[in-house]
């Protein structure tokens, strides 16, 4: 895993996957060297590491990350008492071009993370853990990998902004139109869709809406399956899969996250209002 060896994985998504990362015991001896095979984010979540490349020592620690270009030869030594823990974000060369001006064949020796970036990041591992992270995952990986990068790379970071309120606007509109044709599209493919990085679609989607992505794409699978469930849809396994729904427990937290109710409760008050309506019309 380009020097963060014995990682576990916690999810994978388009482009990219998170994996968390140990080291048990503490070591201050450098290991044997290791080459990167991947675009890798590491940023440490407690301890810390040193990292040589090319004769050169960085000490890592939670105000500190980097990221790997594949071919990268490394050295790690764990000097910290109790080991440490790493949050390794593998990310494709396309997603990383997408992120940083297309082109993705560049490393960073250090990435400075301050607070608000590592709450995103740890953020971005409890999702990750969950059963079904969702199309939010994506978007907050992103977010956070652009933020980083932005802070040792700003001009390559923002060339895929676009420039003015009304491209902005015609931007929203495209991506909206595209998730009301394919609900279930993720971040990476819209913004492949729409032609702008997928970092600077989610900024001015929010701006423009009001609402991320995850959060509006939730709400027209919400609206689908309230429809479905008006017209009383009994098989909510079936419906949670078309729906693109990881399964009827991820359907479920939705629609009460999103209506306050169960999607038993919501066919059952639909069932209840049809009643009333059909008493009222026969004058009862």
């Amino acid at each position: 895993m380009g020097g963060v060896p014995g990682g576990s994985l916690l999810a994978a998504g388009d482009g990219y996957s998170v994996a968390d990362v140990r080291c048990p015991a503490a070591c201050s001896g450098f290991g044997a060297p290791e080459q990167a095979g991947h675009h890798v984010l590491a940023t440490i979540r407690r301890g810390a590491f040193v990292r040589r490349v090319n004769g050169q020592d960085v000490l890592l620690d939670s105000t500190m990350g980097y990221l790997a270009a594949p071919g990268t030869v490394a050295q790690f030594a764990h000097p910290v008492a109790g080991g440490d823990q790493c949050t390794a974000i593998r990310l494709s060369p396309d997603l990383l071009a997408a992120i940083a001006g297309g082109d993705p064949h560049f490393s960073v020796q250090a990435v400075p993370v301050d607070a608000a970036a590592e709450l995103a990041l740890r953020r971005i591992v409890s999702l990750a853990r969950r059963p079904d992270p969702d199309r939010a995952l994506a978007e907050l990986v992103v977010r956070a990998v652009a933020a980083l990068l932005a802070r040792r790379l700003p001009g390559r970071v923002g060339s895929g902004r676009p420039r003015t309120a009304a491209e902005h606007r015609r931007l929203a509109e495209l991506a909206r139109a595209a998730m009301l044709a394919d609900p279930g599209v993720g971040l990476i493919e819209l913004s492949r869709r729409v032609g702008c990085s997928p970092h600077h679609l989610s900024r001015v989607f929010v701006t423009q809406t009001g609402s991320t992505l995850s959060r509006y794409r939730s709400r027209l699978r919400v609206s689908l399956a309230l429809h479905r469930l008006g017209d009383g849809e009994r098989d909510l396994s079936a419906m949670a899969a078309e729906l693109g729904f990881a399964d009827h427990a991820h359907l479920a937290r939705t629609i009460r996250a999103h209506t306050g109710c169960t999607p038993s409760a919501c066919r059952d008050l639909f069932r209840s209002a049809g009643c009333s309506a059909a008493t009222r019309s026969t004058g009862s």
